[in-house]
C-alpha cells in the first residue's frame, strides 16, 4: 500500500509541477512575443489563469496530504495530550465534510456549466470547473489517510504526529 501512496504522491507532485512550469513558460513566450515580435499569442492569458486554477486546487489537496492546513497552534498548546487526539482528529474530519461539500457542489457546478466555452481556447469550461469535484475527491483521500495513521499512532501509543510528507514520523 506504502508503494501505492508514494506513486501517488509522486504524480500529484510531478502535475503542480508541471503546470507551475507551463504558467512560466506561457508567460515568458507572452512577454518575448508582445516585446520582440509585437504581436500577442490570443490563447495565452486564458491558457496560464487556467492552469493557475488547477495548480492552486491541486496545491490545496497537497497541502492536507501533508498535514499542512491552518490549524490554531495557540489552542493546540493549551489542551491536555489526551485531549490533542482528538482535537487533531475533529480538525481532520472538518476537512472531511468540507471537501465533501466542494467535491458535490463542484461536480454540480462543473455540470451546470458544461455548454460554456471559453473564448479564446474554445475550451468546454467544465474541463476548467472539474478540477473542483477532483480536488474535493483527492482531499477526502488524503484526509482519510491522515486520520488512519493518526488513529493508529494513538492506538499503538507512539508519541507520532504526521510530518511534512504526511507520514507518520516522531514528534518532534
Amino acid at each position: 500500500m506504502s508503494k501505492i501512496w508514494k506513486g501517488l504522491d509522486t504524480v500529484m507532485d510531478a502535475l503542480t509541477t508541471i503546470g507551475m512550469i507551463g504558467i512560466a513558460v506561457i508567460c515568458i513566450i507572452q512577454i518575448i512575443a508582445r516585446f520582440i515580435f509585437k504581436r500577442s499569442i490570443i490563447w495565452a492569458n486564458e491558457a496560464s489563469c487556467f492552469l493557475f486554477v488547477y495548480v492552486v486546487f491541486m496545491g490545496a489537496f497537497i497541502l492536507i496530504r501533508d498535514n499542512g492546513f491552518i490549524r490554531m497552534d495557540l489552542i493546540q498548546s493549551k489542551i491536555p495530550k489526551a485531549g490533542r487526539f482528538v482535537y487533531d482528529l475533529v480538525l481532520q474530519l472538518l476537512v472531511v465534510v468540507y471537501a465533501a461539500v466542494f467535491l458535490i457542489y463542484g461536480f454540480q457546478f462543473a455540470q451546470r456549466n458544461g455548454i460554456q466555452v471559453s473564448s479564446a481556447m474554445h475550451l468546454p469550461m467544465n474541463v476548467v470547473y472539474s478540477i473542483m469535484p477532483i480536488s474535493g475527491f483527492f482531499m477526502i483521500v488524503y484526509s482519510l489517510r491522515n486520520i488512519v495513521a493518526h488513529i493508529r499512532s494513538h492506538i499503538n501509543g507512539t508519541d507520532t504526529a504526521l510530518d511534512e510528507a504526511g507520514q507518520e514520523g516522531d514528534k518532534k
